[in-house]
């Protein structure tokens, strides 16, 4: 669109007193887009009128959902979020603005264009179900403003998310994105609320599983799983159009081994004894012996994982080993000097001056701070330095402090100044293009999110990276809190995978996806215990057989559909072809000088006459259908009239007509070709033009007959292929109903 007038924010106006200017002309301009940045998009303020309004509604909802409680603690809960609530408006409204002028109102803006839209998921609701909703965020709940704001100007359809992870931690946020994008579909299934919704399409389920100490077992509760599933897909695919990567067929890399490589590392004495006190004060957060403000389970949680990465992270001496970092360090070391002199193509394609591939290590916990005191990242070069990596060949990803200095950095891993780039999820993800020379990639840790895996993997399986494979390397400590950081990414990619894929047909999900089944793996290998090792490897083959059972189920009701779509395509290909013979037997024929065509019973044997002739008889068609059009209660109607012959067939005319248009069909009687076209096309055609149209189509009756037999030749080879495929059954159904009396064992 090269003509579109696009107003973009460049680097001056993320200042206050540029972003003020930017909103002006965005206000003033007559722009058919405006970029920005999400925290810009953030600095415009709603009114206080419509700021009032949206807290209003907030208290009033969560006063809504305290009468229908009948527990006492969630009322209490809810009583809480009241006051929050109040307090939040209340400071809300009396704060300055962070930018004042132009309101969001006043910018003209009726459409939002939101990408990365899962960084909005924190969507504040009530709700009396133990584990979701939460406090929200301020981004959150300026977005939700805002959408109200445009819906009630301008309708339901307002905005366009664009993310890869629209679900990628809990149920409760693909609720989130419904409610953002189709809350007019939810209240009209009575579901508007996220209680109504969770009754509708979730269920709690209640399993064994490790404590998040990682040395202990428990009974717990969870809301994670899905029932109603087709209804829920069928609501949530009305505004998702989901596109995989196998859907989309890319030239990526695979993963090397078909696999993720899972590297167990042995845990030390001290790593035992430390697992044992945190199963101890876990007991005592739980018997609330200490104020939460002294030690609670997310401080727990945070000490188990930075002890199953390094003991130093916790105060204590290392492992005498060295631990996971040393076992990473000598599987990057051996893949650095594998891959040293790879010779890699620039841009030009051309050989670049540079050998080697590059590395990626991903870790969120132990990143380096100021001065030069210990930190995980500056373990990692040390430890490789010690084995051979230069040192100036491995650089972290926070030294790059601004937009240049990154730049500079990912162009140097391109092009083969850098071996090994260490950095967390977050600083490496959005703009991180440095797969071309990508070869394998570490997780140091466990992130606590499958997106986040997806987005950590994603930086090497992708477009552009030269590398056939990649490796995938993924470290965990035996008996640490990475068995339950895994366990937590399996259980919560479950669900995730089903509900994105859409191609399950139970009305409940809980099958485990391909990349939950590795966590599984990665979970029973931790744990060093046989039958969760066993149960492991038959989750795998029973979600394998369960995937291949439903796809043939699909099959075989497809191919019902197919031998009964190919039989109906038959018969009217062959109805077609019948048609055409016949109308090749009685066409007349009209060209040069043989020409004839009756028009109300008046022959005409020249061709513009007749032309215009046809326009009258199409334009009085027309004038009476709007007549008939403005008298019916609906606005349309539909007219059949006989004008006249053409080549020895009949001709009349279908008129569909509303209030403003028609749209013209021209039947030649007794043939299988007609002639479709609008009134403005009608008016603005030559009349001439329009009969010769109508000829070709009579002379043209030998290819459609032509074409006719060859579709009746392939319905009829599909209806055989499909008939002979329908009614065989699941060929290894015997061996799914043994795996699945093991696993329920």
């Amino acid at each position: 669109y090269p003509q579109a007038k696009v107003l973009v924010a460049d680097k001056d106006d993320r200042t206050a007193e540029g972003r003020k200017s930017f909103v002006a002309r965005c206000a003033t301009g007559d722009w058919d887009a405006v970029i920005m940045t999400g925290s810009a998009f953030q600095q415009i303020p709603v009114t206080d009128a419509t700021r009032a309004r949206f807290q209003a509604q907030r208290v009033a909802a969560l006063r809504e959902a305290i009468n229908e409680s009948t527990e006492g603690l969630t009322v209490k809960r809810l009583e809480a979020a009241i006051a929050r609530a109040e307090q939040n408006q209340a400071r809300l409204l009396a704060a300055p603005k962070k930018d004042d002028g132009v309101t969001f109102e006043a910018t003209g803006i009726d459409h939002l264009e939101i990408d990365e839209a899962h960084l909005y998921k924190n969507r504040e609701f009530p709700s009396r179900i133990a584990g979701v909703g939460g406090a929200g965020s301020q981004r959150a709940m300026d977005l939700e403003m805002k959408l109200g704001v445009l819906r009630e100007r301008h309708g339901d359809r307002v905005a366009t998310f664009a993310t890869a992870t629209p679900i990628a931690n809990s149920l409760a946020e693909m609720y989130t994105m419904q409610a953002y994008l189709q809350p007019e579909r939810l209240a009209a299934a009575g579901v508007s609320g996220f209680d109504a919704w969770a009754a509708t399409f979730g269920r709690t389920v209640t399993a064994l599983e490790l404590a998040p100490d990682g040395g202990s077992y428990r009974m717990n509760t969870r809301f994670a799983r899905f029932r109603n599933v087709p209804e829920l897909l069928t609501m949530f695919r009305a505004t998702a159009d989901v596109r995989s990567a196998a859907q989309l067929g890319l030239d990526i890399p695979v993963v090397a081994g078909g696999r993720q490589a899972n590297v167990v590392v042995a845990a030390s004495e001290g790593l035992q004894a430390y697992v044992a006190s945190l199963v101890e004060r876990a007991e005592r957060v739980r018997s609330r012996l200490v104020r939460p403000e002294e030690d609670n389970m997310l401080k727990v949680a945070g000490d188990g994982r930075r002890a199953a990465l390094d003991l130093r992270l916790v105060g204590l001496p290392p492992d005498p080993d060295g631990g996971k970092i040393a076992v990473a360090a000598d599987r990057i070391a051996a893949i650095y000097r594998e891959g040293r002199d790879t010779v890699y193509v620039d841009p030009a394609g051309k050989p670049s001056p540079n050998r080697g591939s590059l590395q990626v290590v991903d870790c969120d916990l132990g990143t380096p701070k100021g001065g030069d005191e210990w930190s995980v990242y500056r373990e990692v070069r040390h430890q490789l330095a010690a084995r051979g990596c230069p040192e100036r060949l491995g650089r972290f990803i926070h030294e790059a402090t601004d937009d240049q200095a990154k730049a500079d950095l990912f162009a140097a891993c391109r092009e083969g100044r850098v071996a090994v780039l260490v950095g967390s999820t977050e600083k490496m993800g959005v703009g991180t293009n440095v797969q071309r020379r990508l070869t394998a990639l570490h997780h140091l840790d466990a992130p606590w999110r499958p997106a986040d895996i997806a987005q950590r993997e994603g930086r090497a399986l992708r477009q552009g990276n030269q590398n056939a494979e990649v490796a995938i390397n993924r470290y965990v400590t035996e008996g640490s809190f990475d068995v339950f950081m895994w366990q937590t990414l399996e259980r919560k990619q479950a669900f995730i995978h089903q509900v994105m894929s859409g191609e399950s047909t139970d009305r409940d999900v809980e099958d485990i996806g391909d990349v939950a089944l590795s966590f599984a793996e990665i979970k029973a290998l931790a744990t060093g215990n046989p039958l969760i090792m066993e149960k492991a490897g038959i989750d795998n083959d029973v979600a394998r057989l369960q995937r291949l059972r439903q796809a043939h189920l699909r099959d075989q009701t497809a191919l019902d559909r197919r031998v009964t779509a190919a039989e109906a395509g038959q018969a009217r290909a062959e109805q077609r072809a019948e048609l055409a013979k016949q109308a090749i037997a009685a066409r007349v024929d009209t060209k040069g000088g043989a020409f004839a065509m009756t028009l109300d019973d008046t022959v005409y044997r020249k061709r513009p006459e007749a032309g215009g002739q046809l326009k009258v008889a199409l334009a009085t068609i027309e004038h009476q259908g709007h007549a008939a059009a403005r008298l019916n209660e609906r606005g349309t109607t539909t007219t059949r009239t006989a004008i006249g012959q053409l080549g020895g067939f009949p001709l009349t005319v279908d008129g569909y007509h509303d209030r403003l248009d028609t749209r013209f069909v021209l039947r030649l009687e007794g043939t299988p070709v007609e002639l479709s076209l609008t009134s403005s096309e009608a008016g603005a055609a030559n009349g001439e033009g329009l009969v010769a149209r109508l000829e070709s189509r009579i002379r043209g009756l030998e290819a459609v007959q032509a074409s006719a037999i060859d579709d009746a030749e392939r319905f009829h080879n599909e209806a055989d292929a499909a008939r002979r495929r329908l009614g065989q059954p699941f060929d290894q159904e015997q061996t799914l109903l043994t795996l699945i009396r093991r696993q329920t064992e």
